[in-house]
């Protein structure tokens, strides 16, 4: 980062090697709106962010709106099947061009002075043209593009910076995740068609970042829907200490991605529908290989996050968006997905779980929010100033390809989030 631009930082306040410590976060990083004006150029606007999934615009024609941090983006399908992330944006006095969620057309027209543009983005008509002159150039202003785009398997990601790190290197091993997820399909693809499950909360973006992949919340924040869910089961209660939170580990590495990974193999979610589908089994290990196949069984029932805003969850089987309003306001989108090639049983009992679970007034989401709330009302206070990440510090371990694993229960994911949050806030603009 340049020493002038570190400076200016420095002399506003944002001296991020004070407000971003191991172990340790200061409470400005949730609340100050102008440190999330700085999140959304520096991050948002500088990284790889996930804009959709390929078979929601399955069809040339088809698009989606969605957000790039602030930004008002399109994600189009031509006429000859090519993807495009568009910026929503008319050339002429500003206007969104599109304000459904979805559908299919075959060009975005602004409602403020009838400028149409095809779905790849191009102006195609300029009403009353010859009111701008012989100089006007039409070809010039077609909705900009995001500078860079990339696909992996189905899942389109795009960067509003022209540079960079390549989409490779952004993913990095969260690419094996992504694949593992997959590969639960004997087709090795997913379907994103079912809809979607959206909600607000008042509270900061990165709660909701954190809260994915922390395996120490579970038995406390939802402690009431637990009960309830063990005592239909004929369980014992969920007790409130270590021996009984979850086993598994938590990983991250690189880019601050990570998981939460109940490794709990034939008692998984997928363990289990291996025992109850043995022609699901049969037909993975067809498809994939016996190896593959078994690691899929044995290893599949991960949280994925993907920073800055996908989350990948297997055991309910969706996908999670995140998008930042403001400093204290954050919508999060949760498309459930099917595998094609598995029972259909098995996916519609998946769909039917992220509305009983992961929806805004599902059985557990709820307790969520409810602590995100908390969380943005308490760090209010002035003081104390800092939030604490400190379970499992020093424990962890670092294998060859830079992963670093912790036991279940730990905050070394956390951690990773913000060494990476700090590592691109550093950056000079």
């Amino acid at each position: 980062m340049a020493i002038a631009s570190r400076e200016a930082d420095i002399e506003a306040g944002l001296d991020l090697d004070y407000l971003i410590q191991e172990g340790r976060v200061h409470r400005r990083v949730y609340t100050d709106p102008a440190i999330f004006d700085l999140e959304m150029r520096r991050i948002f606007e500088r990284t790889w962010v996930f804009v959709g999934h390929e078979t929601e615009i399955p069809q040339p024609g088809d698009y989606k709106t969605t957000y790039i941090g602030r930004n008002p983006v399109i994600m189009s399908r031509d006429r000859d099947g090519e993807i495009h992330v568009l910026l929503n944006r008319c050339m002429h006095r500003g206007a969104v061009v599109c304000r459904e969620e979805r559908g299919n057309t075959s060009g975005f027209r602004c409602s403020y002075h009838g400028w149409i543009y095809t779905s790849r983005g191009d102006l195609a008509v300029v009403t009353a043209r010859g009111g701008y002159g012989p100089e006007f150039e039409q070809g010039a202003l077609g909705l900009r593009r995001a500078p860079r785009l990339a696909t992996h398997r189905g899942f389109v990601f795009a960067s509003l910076s022209p540079d960079g790190d390549t989409a490779e290197e952004y993913l990095g091993k969260a690419r094996d995740y992504i694949d593992l997820t997959l590969d639960a399909s004997p087709e090795g693809r997913i379907e994103v068609r079912h809809g979607v499950q959206k909600y607000v909360y008042p509270g900061n973006w990165k709660f909701q970042m954190e809260n994915f992949i922390d395996s120490y919340h579970g038995p406390f924040t939802h402690e009431t829907a637990f009960g309830i869910r063990d005592k239909r089961l004929g369980r014992q209660p969920t007790r409130e200490s270590d021996q009984h939170l979850p086993s598994g580990v938590n990983t991250t590495f690189a880019r601050g991605h990570g998981t939460a990974n109940s490794k709990n193999g034939r008692t998984s979610t997928w363990g289990r529908a291996a025992t109850k589908y043995p022609e699901y089994m049969a037909e993975l290990g067809r498809r994939h290989g016996a190896e593959r196949a078994a690691q899929v069984i044995d290893e599949a029932d991960v949280q994925l996050m993907v920073f800055p805003n996908l989350f990948l969850q297997m055991r309910q089987q969706h996908m999670r968006v995140v998008r930042p309003i403001a400093v204290d306001r954050t919508e999060v989108l949760s498309y459930p997905y099917t595998l094609p090639g598995a029972p259909d049983e098995l996916n519609v009992a998946m769909i039917h779980n992220v509305g009983y679970w992961a929806s805004g007034a599902g059985f557990g989401q709820p307790d969520d929010v409810e602590a995100f709330a908390r969380c943005q009302e308490g760090l209010q206070a002035t003081t104390p100033e800092w939030v604490l990440f400190m379970r499992g510090l020093g424990r962890a371990w670092v294998a060859p390809d830079g992963e670093i694993t912790a036991e279940r229960g730990s905050e070394e994911q956390l951690r990773g989030i913000y060494r990476e949050w700090k590592r691109l806030l550093s950056q000079d603009e």
